[in-house]
């Protein structure tokens, strides 16, 4: 019993550094990105577009500098503030002087465009590229969620009230100083000290792999289907997750239904709903005689549904109902945009001989070129927060 209690103390230390290790990381970024923002001119800018592709994809975001116009030189991909519009991001590709000494006028390109921007700019300053990742706009966003944002941050304050919340010390046994204990075996106390190198990395070995366990069971155990309606019909499809959506290129879902198991006489139907808010949607429905591939159907291709809105109001739309048994090939090309903040899901259901299997797919919108990012300093903040109290807690009980 003593010996399951010290491994269990010390899976916790572990566990409990490992976890301030993880957010000490996270407030050591957000501290440099803010002395870079005061002391640089540093920024991030996400892109919804793909203008400048192949350079800079839709979803990447950039470390931009703000620097003076004097600075800029043709070939530097730059971002510009517009008075009532939103800024834009291109490549310069011609300077002129401007009307005063530090103002210059700059016509910008997009990589991805045919002609350059319809009029020059002219500007005193301006937001040099100075690099960027792509894809990494989606996994912000992902984050700005409110729920995995608040999430993030009531496990922050809770980490830090935990990891420096006073602990009581248990007194000895009185007839310690009596006896001599054998600090070999399992029966050996605790020492006062921190676990040792070997016991150190067993706790990190234990909690990596629950850790990684709990990764590779629980999506096996989530995405299931129904034990009656695989045997009927099933759907796969290229979804899951979150996937951010763009005013102009559409994301693609791609669905394989089959209902090949299906009576002779029956009918298979399948619809579509919306759900969530704040996010406008518009859909392309089209099936095919194979299956989807990235570049489009390798077999004969079928309008089911011309652009339309799909209203996120949970009702269901039919997409199409044939006879059974068959197997269908659906893409769903979905465009959108609205509040960053909002969220939608579709879902998709198709039945069969009174038997239905759904699958969804979430949707967020992309931020414009040059907006704000989301607020990234709501975890350290409430880190600061969680130690304070648990510094007041253990001076307090000093005082006691």
């Amino acid at each position: 019993m003593n010996a399951a209690v010290r491994i269990a103390g010390r899976v916790g230390r572990v566990l409990r550094e490992t976890l301030l290790t993880l957010a000490a990381v996270g407030g050591v970024a957000c501290v440099v990105l803010t002395i870079l923002a005061f002391t640089g001119g540093y920024s991030l800018i996400m892109f919804k577009t793909g203008s400048m592709s192949p350079t800079i994809p839709a979803g990447s975001v950039a470390l931009v500098q703000r620097v003076p116009a004097s600075d800029l030189a043709v070939g530097d991909v730059t971002t510009v503030d517009r008075p009532g519009e939103l800024p834009i991001t291109h490549r310069i590709i011609g300077i002129s002087p401007g009307p005063t000494p530090t103002q210059r006028m700059i016509t910008m390109k997009g990589d991805a465009n045919q002609s350059a921007d319809p009029a020059p700019y002219t500007i005193s300053d301006a937001r040099i590229v100075r690099g960027s990742l792509p894809g990494l706009a989606y996994v912000i966003v992902w984050f700005g969620s409110p729920w995995v944002l608040g999430t993030i941050t009531v496990g922050a304050a809770l980490l830090v009230t935990w990891a420096f919340w006073p602990r009581v010390r248990r007194p000895a046994p009185a007839d310690a100083e009596d006896d001599h204990l054998d600090t070999t075996g399992d029966d050996a106390p605790p020492s006062p000290e921190f676990a040792s190198r070997h016991e150190r990395r067993l706790g990190q070995h234990v909690a990596s792999c629950v850790a990684v366990g709990t990764l590779v069971v629980l999506p096996s155990l989530t995405s299931a289907p129904p034990a009656g309606a695989a045997e009927l019909i099933s759907i796969t499809s290229n979804g899951g997750g979150t996937h951010v959506l763009d005013a102009l290129r559409p994301y693609d879902w791609d669905l394989d239904i089959d209902a090949g198991s299906a009576p002779a006489d029956g009918e298979l139907t399948v619809t579509l709903r919306g759900e969530g808010h704040g996010v406008q949607l518009s859909t392309i429905v089209r099936s095919c005689t194979t299956r989807w591939e990235g570049s489009g159907c390798p077999g004969t291709a079928t309008t089911l549904s011309a652009a339309a809105q799909l209203t996120l109001d949970s009702l269901e739309k039919p997409l199409l109902r044939q006879a059974t048994p068959s197997v269908v090939h659906l893409r769903i090309s979905v465009t959108g945009g609205g509040d960053p903040s909002g969220a939608a899901t579709l879902v998709l259901r198709a039945t069969a001989e009174q038997t239905s299997v759904e699958q969804t797919v979430g949707t967020t919108v992309l931020p414009a070129t040059g907006g704000p990012p989301p607020a990234l300093f709501a975890a350290p903040a409430a880190v600061l927060v969680g130690l304070g109290v648990a510094l007041i807690a253990r001076q307090r009980r000093r005082e006691r």
